[in-house]
C-alpha cells in the first residue's frame, strides 16, 4: 500500500486486512496528517518515499520491501471481504499463473451513465448503503518477482510485465470508496492531469497518457478542443481505440458540433461498437437530424442490450413509443 494523508480511511483498511495477511507494507509519500501514526499500529514495515510525480516509482519501491512469495496491492480507501482473502490464499497455491485480475468496485450514490454501472442488489457491510458501483478489472495479486514491476507515471499497471497467458481471473471484488471531501475525485483528476501534461509537453507521453488526459479535459476542465486533440492522438496511437473514439464523439456532442458527433458515432456503429451511452447519444442526434427510423433502431438496440435501471429503461421505452408514433404520423401525412 502506498499512501498520503489517508487518516480518514487507512485504519479501517489495515485493521480489516491484518487478520488475513502475514505481512503488511505501507509506503508513505509525504503525509502531514495522522496517517503515519495509524499505519504503525498495523504495518510490519513502514517505509518512506519522496514523491517525484511518479506512481510507478512509489509502487515499485513498495514491491522491493516485500518478503512474501505473493503480493496483494490495496489502496487505503479499499476493502476486501474475508471471503475474498480466503479465495486469494487458495489462488496463490497455483503454478500455472503469475498474477490474477481482481474486480474493483467504485461506489457512488448517484447513477452513472455507463454500460459498466451496476445497481446494488443486496446491501451488505461492503456496499455500505451506496446506490451502485462501477467495475474495473485490475491486476492486484501477483508473484513477488523482480521482473514484475509497475509502469506508467499515472494509472500505473503491472500488466505489461506478466505474460498474458500467465494471468488468471479471480472473481474477487475490491470495494473502493471516495469519501474524503478534502481529497475528492476532481482533485485526483487534476493532480494526474498535471503529470500527464508534463509528459505530453516533453514528448514522453504514451497513448494511455493521451487518453486519460483527454478524458480529464472533457469531463473536468471542459476544454473540449484539447480533449478532442488528445483523444484523437490516443486513437491514432492505437490505445483503447474504440473507447477513445467514442470519447471523441462525446466531446463533439458536448461541444454542440452535432454533425461531427453523428459522423463519429455512425463510424462506431458501423464497426459494431454498441455502448449504451453511444446508442443513446446517437438516437438524440438522429432525432435532431430528422432520421426517426435511425433513432428507433438505436433505441431498440439499446433495449435489446438490456438496461439495469428500471426508471431509465422506462424512459427509453416511452421515447421509443413516441418516436414510432411520430414516424407513423409523418408517413401518413406524406401519403
Amino acid at each position: 500500500m502506498i499512501v498520503r494523508d489517508e487518516e480518514h480511511c487507512i485504519e479501517r483498511a489495515l485493521q480489516s486486512a491484518r487478520a488475513h495477511l502475514p505481512e503488511i507494507i505501507v509506503v508513505d509519500t509525504g503525509s502531514v496528517d495522522r496517517t503515519i501514526g495509524l499505519a504503525k499500529k498495523y504495518a510490519d514495515s513502514l517505509e518512506f518515499f519522496e514523491w517525484i510525480d511518479d506512481f510507478s516509482a512509489a509502487r515499485n519501491h513498495s514491491l522491493k520491501c516485500a518478503t512474501q512469495p505473493w503480493i496483494l496491492v490495496l489502496d487505503a480507501d479499499e476493502l476486501m471481504s474475508p471471503v475474498g482473502f480466503e479465495k486469494a490464499a487458495e489462488l496463490i497455491r497455483t503454478d500455472s499463473h503469475d498474477g490474477f485480475y481482481l474486480t474493483q468496485r467504485l461506489y457512488h450514490n448517484e447513477e452513472v451513465r455507463s454500460d459498466n454501472w451496476h445497481v446494488v442488489q443486496d446491501q451488505d457491510a461492503f456496499s455500505r448503503d451506496y446506490l451502485g458501483y462501477l467495475e474495473n478489472r485490475i491486476l492486484r495479486l501477483f508473484r513477488n518477482d523482480p521482473a514484475i514491476r509497475y509502469s506508467g507515471k499515472v494509472h500505473e499497471v503491472v500488466d505489461y510485465s506478466i505474460a498474458a497467458g500467465r494471468i488468471g481471473e479471480s472473481g474477487i471484488p475490491i470495494h473502493h470508496y471516495h469519501e474524503n471531501e478534502a481529497n475528492n475525485s476532481r482533485q485526483h483528476v487534476l493532480r494526474n492531469l498535471a503529470i500527464q501534461e508534463n509528459l505530453i509537453s516533453s514528448g514522453k507521453a504514451t497513448g494511455r497518457d493521451y487518453l486519460s488526459a483527454g478524458m480529464a479535459h472533457m469531463r473536468v476542465t471542459r476544454d473540449l478542443n484539447r480533449a478532442r486533440q488528445y483523444l484523437l492522438t490516443a486513437f491514432e496511437l492505437g490505445t483503447d481505440a474504440l473507447p477513445a473514439l467514442e470519447a471523441v464523439a462525446e466531446a463533439f456532442y458536448r461541444g454542440g458540433d452535432n454533425d461531427q458527433a453523428a459522423q463519429v458515432y455512425g463510424r462506431l456503429f458501423d464497426v459494431g461498437h454498441r455502448s449504451a451511452a453511444m446508442l443513446n447519444n446517437l438516437a438524440n442526434l438522429l432525432v435532431k437530424r430528422g432520421d426517426l427510423s435511425g433513432a428507433i433502431s438505436a433505441l431498440t438496440e439499446l433495449l435489446h442490450q438490456g438496461i439495469e435501471n428500471p426508471d431509465r429503461k422506462a424512459r427509453v421505452e416511452q421515447n421509443l413509443i413516441a418516436l414510432r408514433r411520430a414516424l407513423t404520423e409523418g408517413q401518413n401525412q406524406s401519403q
